[in-house]
């Protein structure tokens, strides 16, 4: 008895060892991102990575290059591949609501993707102007999104019991809902036809589907991985923020609107996720259990 009760122990020590190094790892960057040179570094990305363009590239032409990229990216391309891409998404929010915690993994894994596309569908394009070009800054904060969500995979911090479903993050659902089914044709035009939901393309862009993200996670509160709440949420606000600029064009003011929920939502969720009550590490992301 002895002898099976300490080979038992030596085997949980030994997978509580491996797990505690990343819970320690996780533990330093959700101290780093509450640190001033963490924001130092948000900031100065946004001011000195300039976008890439491997023909005609001008220092003039910078926004002209971002925007050019944003609207004719590879995401524009997509075509019928969207209704697949749409049902899918739609499948696996319905299913982390049926099966909740038992679906986890597999929902982090879906956002773990789906992060890793919007950054190489939405930030990239081949245009006759600029060749292949890039919105660096873009594929770089959305890269260190899809790290976080990536880590949550094999850590499974995160637990979907939605025990934080309340009235008062009512307002969230109804934002998140409105950003993901995009209401709006390409010119602006009201469309609520559910049907056309499945043609459109907000389940390949991280404006839209963020929101609903950060939503699902602040139901679940405080079983929610923190770091991976705030990183997701603090580059949310960058976005938002950026595009606001579209109520400046009488043309692009739908397009603001649509972004209302995501910067509302992921302003909201940054200041969650830096209270004290809701930073907290209990023994299961500890041991990994």
């Amino acid at each position: 008895m002895a002898v099976f009760y300490n080979f038992r122990f030596a085997r949980r020590s030994n997978f509580a060892g491996s797990n505690s190094k990343k819970y320690v790892d996780m533990k330093k960057l959700e101290i780093f991102t509450r640190k001033w040179q963490f924001f130092a570094l948000l900031l100065l990305a946004q001011c000195l990575l300039v976008p890439f363009a491997s023909r005609n590239f001008s220092w003039q032409d910078i926004s002209a290059i971002v925007y050019t990229t944003l609207g004719r990216s590879f995401q524009m391309s997509l075509g019928h591949w969207n209704i697949l891409f749409q049902a899918l998404s739609l499948l696996f929010i319905l299913l982390l609501l049926l099966f909740r915690n038992r679906f986890a993994r597999v929902f982090h894994i879906y956002v773990s993707v789906s992060y890793l596309s919007f950054t190489f569908l939405q930030n990239l394009a081949v245009t006759e102007q600029y060749g292949f070009s890039m919105v660096t800054v873009n594929v770089l904060m959305f890269l260190l999104v899809s790290f976080v969500w990536i880590g949550e995979c094999f850590r499974s911090t995160c637990r979907y019991s939605f025990v934080n479903l309340r009235w008062r993050y009512g307002w969230m659902i109804v934002l998140s809902v409105f950003a993901y089914l995009l209401p709006f044709t390409w010119d602006g035009t009201l469309d609520w036809n559910p049907v056309h939901f499945f043609y459109k393309n907000s389940s390949t862009s991280f404006c839209l589907m963020t929101p609903l993200f950060l939503t699902l996670m602040t139901l679940n509160l405080p079983q929610v991985s923190i770091v991976t709440y705030r990183i997701t949420a603090l580059i949310g606000v960058v976005m938002g923020v950026y595009n606001m600029g579209s109520f400046l064009n009488p043309h692009t003011v739908f397009l603001g609107i649509l972004h209302i929920p995501l910067l509302s939502i992921s302003l909201y969720a940054t200041i969650l996720s830096y209270q004290k009550k809701y930073v907290k590490y209990p023994l299961a992301e500890l041991i990994g259990t």
